[in-house]
């Protein structure tokens, strides 16, 4: 057997690992696969099949990790947080629109979607149970806004994306094209939720704007001056970033020193929040990524992606089957790393010219249906839920949710970017 086949089948095999296995991590089977097969069968050095490995790429995901690991093991974050909550005063049907904003936010400026699942999930649930609004739609609204921000070229997924582009030979500002509209694509399910809750609710009669008594808004607590300053070392790195045009890899560094001189946090529980299974993914299936790339095992997948379907379908296409492999796998340690590399051959084989719609594509679907609570968000959200019953019944309609959002997914990418 050719080894492009061999490697090609290898990546179709870790996918589906993957999918059925949740205990073992593709990235390093992924690694064992590119070793084993590029020492025995190509013939090559480990130290060149060492050189796939996405060295920025992990650089960038650890040090942005520790700045807002920092901001989270130190409460900055919940602070910011409690403070979001206290705007709206008990105007509870904002609720689900502030748990949407406050997501996107929290994933968008940083810490990424599954901090900000993770951060926001207990204090959600608790007040969709106080203010008798569906558990369901605020999952919804939180996952969905999470997932609205990954994309941000600040957080984790978004910096996964930054160092696919670069492996293909795309301007890394095409980032920014990818965030804002993958940003408005997701965000079309959560508006959707959020319109038949409404229709509920003034089917029931349900008063619009319900003002609670001052007793029930909580007291804030003021930010503490570890928090200030962490507050102010966050802001120094988007400045960096946004208006320096400094890398993001230095100012990310830069921050992550500084914080720990200025001894913001303690160094243990920082670096335990570093996500290193995420990075490990990753990494394994860029350097099984790689080895196809020089062995031909890409051009025999986009060979049979283009023989099966045509260009008046393919940003659909890639959104549905991404959608549906992610549903089963990491969105972004898995679907990202093995459907992007794919998109220039797969472009060149259909004569298609401009590939950012089909980047949007793999971005949209393979996000979209984390909802499920097969996904980690949607684990998260139904974790936060006190009662047995409550949980039984959301995993069974964010299952359907979720998985009904391969299809949306597909739909939405058909009409927006193959349509338009």
């Amino acid at each position: 057997m050719e080894i492009a086949a061999l490697s090609l089948i290898a990546l179709v095999v870790v996918v589906v690992i993957s999918c059925v296995n949740q205990r073992l991590n593709p990235g390093l089977l992924a690694l064992l696969a590119a070793v084993i097969i590029g020492f025995f069968f190509g013939e090559m050095s480990i130290h060149s099949l060492i050189l796939f490995f996405p060295s920025s790429l992990f650089l960038l995901l650890i040090s942005m990790s520790l700045v807002f690991g920092t901001a989270q093991v130190n409460g900055t974050l919940e602070k910011v947080t409690q403070r979001a909550v206290y705007l709206i005063k008990g105007r509870y049907l904002l609720l689900p629109v502030l748990i949407f904003i406050l997501a996107f936010l929290l994933s968008a400026l940083g810490p990424g979607n599954i901090v900000a699942t993770a951060i926001l999930a207990p204090m959600a649930m608790v007040l969709a149970k106080k203010h008798k609004i569906s558990e369901i739609l605020i999952a919804i609204m939180l996952c969905t806004g999470a997932n609205a921000g990954a994309f941000s070229p600040f957080a984790p997924t978004g910096v996964v994306t930054i160092g696919l582009l670069e492996q293909i030979s795309v301007s890394t500002n095409l980032i920014w094209t990818v965030f804002i509209a993958a940003a408005v694509l997701q965000s079309t399910s959560a508006l959707f939720a959020y319109i038949i809750f409404l229709m509920r609710v003034k089917k029931r009669g349900t008063v619009m704007t319900v003002q609670q008594e001052a007793k029930s808004v909580v007291s804030i607590e003021p930010f503490s001056a570890r928090q200030k300053l962490t507050l102010i070392l966050i802001v120094v790195l988007l400045l960096g970033v946004l208006v320096a045009k400094l890398p993001l890899i230095l100012m990310a560094l830069l921050v992550a020193v500084a914080m720990f001189l200025f001894n913001l946090s303690e160094e243990e529980k920082v670096i335990q929040t570093i996500p290193w299974s995420t990075i490990l993914m990753v990494s394994g299936i860029a350097v099984l990524i790689g080895l196809m790339e020089k062995t031909g095992g890409l051009d025999l997948a986009t060979n049979f992606i283009a023989s099966v379907t045509s260009s008046q379908f393919i940003s659909g296409a890639l959104a549905f089957v991404s959608g549906l492999v992610s549903a089963y796998s990491s969105s972004s340690g898995v679907v990202l790393p093995a459907f992007l590399p794919l998109i220039p051959g797969l472009a060149l084989k259909m004569n298609i010219t401009d590939i950012v719609p089909m980047i949007i594509a793999v971005a949209v679907g393979s996000h979209m249906v984390d909802v499920s609570p097969l996904s980690t968000l949607g684990a998260l959200s139904i974790a936060a839920v006190e009662q047995k019953s409550s949980r039984d019944r959301m995993f069974k309609y964010l299952m359907i949710w979720g998985m009904s959002m391969s299809v949306v997914a597909g739909v939405i990418a058909f009409v927006f970017l193959d349509l338009m």
